[in-house]
């Protein structure tokens, strides 16, 4: 999780080769999905070379001719690409609604420490939610049916 005040244009490619190592490093990726704004050909050769993944980035401009775009992965996703594996990514802005629609989507604290704290701790009571029902769905779908034995 990475929180910055506001956005700016190069914010998607500033984080993103610290956080896709760090989460390789905890699991193997196999498939990579980000937006149009993490389109550069240094992502895509990070993820593809340097991780052996596979990178699903959409091209930022459709517009422009493949002859005219640089770099042969950015000209791979001009091209076309998978596009199930993209809408994988649906399940991440799911999830920033849920928490939004849980907790409110209005930061209350004044000071920017405790603002990125309040942040953390949604995604904390976020994640103690599911596992909450998780473990109910488990126990009820694990307990015996007393019901449908005859004496």
């Amino acid at each position: 999780m990475k929180i910055r005040r506001a956005p700016t244009i190069q914010d998607n490619n500033i984080d993103f080769r610290p956080f896709i190592i760090k989460v390789s490093e905890i699991l193997p990726l196999s498939v990579v999905t980000a937006d149009k704004g993490y389109h550069s050909e240094d992502n895509h050769v990070l993820v593809r070379e340097e991780l052996h993944a596979f990178s699903v980035i959409p091209a930022r401009y459709r517009n422009v001719p493949i002859w005219k775009t640089h770099g042969r992965y950015r000209k791979q996703m001009k091209r076309g690409y998978y596009t199930l594996l993209y809408n994988q990514r649906n399940k991440d802005e799911t999830i920033l609604s849920v928490i939004k629609r849980l907790f409110g989507e209005h930061i209350t604290s004044r000071l920017v420490r405790t603002q990125n704290r309040e942040l953390c701790l949604r995604c904390i009571a976020y994640n103690m939610h599911r596992l909450t029902n998780l473990v109910i769905i488990l126990v009820v779908s694990t307990e015996p049916d007393y019901g449908s034995y005859t004496t």
